[in-house]
């Protein structure tokens, strides 16, 4: 079987906000066409990672390469070419239409002040039919539900057509009807576009659903990198090293099904 082309290269990469620092000599490497998890405590980095790789801050040191290059060697058109983001919400009103807003998407890939193509188009259609949201190409961003908008914010980033997909905890507001429908969007895309996807994620049960790897972030340092598989093999122990508390683990009455709660009679009768 042939080894797939290492896509994102991470090393000894440190990062701060201030003073105060949150990435302490990350190394990764990410395959073309992998689906990574970031996961672990809050403030231990896992935002912070998934933004210096976007190029949304810049590291103190290390180095992160796309494709063989240093990202920040891209200019923000070509780094568009590379990488698309979607954040965990937006700021403010987008006072677009669907249609236009993921059309936005196809900017990067046109000639500087250059119309849409016929092949432009064609491709927003196309996302539009993936994401499943073709019904709302008409509605302005500002009328849409929080599970809607995250699902046009997918579409938008994946029109750019990137190899690379980051998304930052993309479903931390949406309920559990939207978040299924935004997994068989975020799968659909996978599946037919051939992404590579990295997403930071508090859902330890999505994360080792959909994601082919996990990388599990302590205090600023990678605690666990690898198989999505061999990480549930280390469960619950990986789990309350990541996180502190007892997780526990539970079986459908057929075995076909094994979820991690960390949710036990003993916290919700605690007095």
């Amino acid at each position: 079987m042939s080894i797939s082309k290492e896509i994102i290269s991470i090393q000894n990469l440190h990062a701060a906000y201030k003073s105060n620092v949150v990435l302490k000599g990350i190394s990764l490497s990410v395959r073309k066409n992998e689906r990574w998890a970031v996961i672990g405590r809050n403030g231990t980095g896992k935002s912070t990672l998934i933004k210096a790789v976007a190029s949304i801050i810049e590291p103190q040191s290390g180095k992160i390469l796309v494709n063989g290059k240093d990202i920040l060697s891209y200019n923000a058109r070509s780094r568009a070419r590379q990488i698309a983001y979607v954040p965990q919400k937006t700021d403010g009103v987008i006072p677009y239409t669907v249609y236009d807003y993921i059309m936005m998407g196809r900017y990067s890939a046109m000639d500087l002040f250059a119309v849409a193509s016929q092949k432009d188009h064609s491709i927003v259609r196309e996302v539009l039919a993936l994401c499943n949201i073709a019904h709302l190409s008409d509605r302005i961003m500002s009328t849409l539900s929080g599970g809607e908008l995250q699902r046009v914010l997918l579409a938008g980033a994946v029109a750019q057509n990137t190899p690379v997909l980051l998304l930052d905890e993309p479903t931390t507001y949406l309920d559990p009807a939207h978040e299924r429908l935004f997994f068989h969007a975020l799968s659909r895309v996978h599946y037919h576009q051939d992404l590579t996807v990295i997403m930071v994620t508090h859902d330890i049960n999505i994360a080792l659903s959909y994601c082919t790897h996990i990388c599990g972030l302590l205090d600023g340092h990678v605690a666990f990198c690898g198989s999505s598989e061999d990480f549930k093999s280390k469960c619950p122990s990986i789990l309350f090293e990541l996180f502190g508390i007892q997780f526990h683990k539970y079986s459908s009455d057929e075995n076909t099904a094994t979820v991690f709660g960390a949710w036990g009679a003993e916290c919700i009768q605690a007095k």
